[in-house]
């Protein structure tokens, strides 16, 4: 009997560079990247997801960023999402992903996690900081409570955020996306995301799902389907 791959279609964006991904039976199939500044044209950011994946390709699932970021960005996801849905099998899962969400899992997959209990979670994208903080659930190796909302905070008044939560720089590990290291270098316990390896994260989450290795309640606690985005703060009206 014939086997038939499971197939996701990964998108994943929050500044000008935009990945792509296709992940087969939970294995990484091929990679690509582009800056959506360069042709600033939504025809051209369509074609161009267009062109990596094939007319006749199934997608079991397509997991995309819907935030927070840049809001032109996050915009164009979404809608090519919408889209895409419109043009795909009802069998076809679309599967919304905080980009604040996938960085605290950084930290479940890259490194040792049964030190912390606490995550903050750090993006970055030109003059805000996008943060949410997170609470790892016991004997679990992925499912995080998240503790607060989104939040865009200038990161010189981080410790009076965590003490509105009851918290303190030092009983929780900071994660973060972004440029300026420097920003975030008083923080204790921090660990840098490297940008290549949210690939491999999205694709661990992707093979967790397949494999039913999470609950459906659980599902619907993390991940948006309904193609609400997350911009972290009020788009801008200019």
């Amino acid at each position: 009997m014939k086997s038939i791959n499971k197939n996701s279609l990964i998108i994943f964006g929050y500044s000008e560079i935009l990945t792509l991904a296709l992940v087969v039976n939970s294995k990484i199939d091929k990679v690509k990247e582009f800056n959506i500044i360069e042709d600033n044209n939504e025809d051209k950011f369509f074609k161009v997801i267009s062109n990596f994946i094939s007319n006749n390709t199934f997608f079991n699932n397509v997991f995309y960023s819907c935030g927070p970021g840049g809001f032109t960005t996050i915009r164009r996801i979404i809608s090519y999402v919408k889209a895409l849905k419109f043009n795909s099998c009802s069998n076809t899962n679309f599967i919304g992903l905080s980009n604040l969400f996938i960085i605290a899992y950084y930290l479940n997959y890259k490194c040792e996690t049964n030190d912390y209990k606490y995550i903050l979670s750090i993006l970055n994208y030109s003059k805000d900081n996008f943060v949410q903080v997170y609470q790892k659930k016991k004997n679990s190796n992925f499912i995080l409570e998240s503790l607060s909302d989104i939040k865009t905070i200038d990161l010189n008044r981080i410790e009076n955020y965590l003490k509105l939560l009851n918290l303190s720089a030092q009983n929780i590990h900071s994660v973060y996306l972004g440029e300026n290291h420097s920003h975030v270098s008083f923080l204790n316990n921090i660990q840098f995301v490297d940008r290549s390896y949210i690939v491999k994260i999205i694709t661990r989450i992707s093979y967790l799902i397949e494999n039913k290795k999470i609950g459906q309640t659980n599902c619907k606690n993390f991940f948006e389907e309904k193609f609400d985005p997350l911009y972290g703060k009020p788009p801008s009206t200019n």
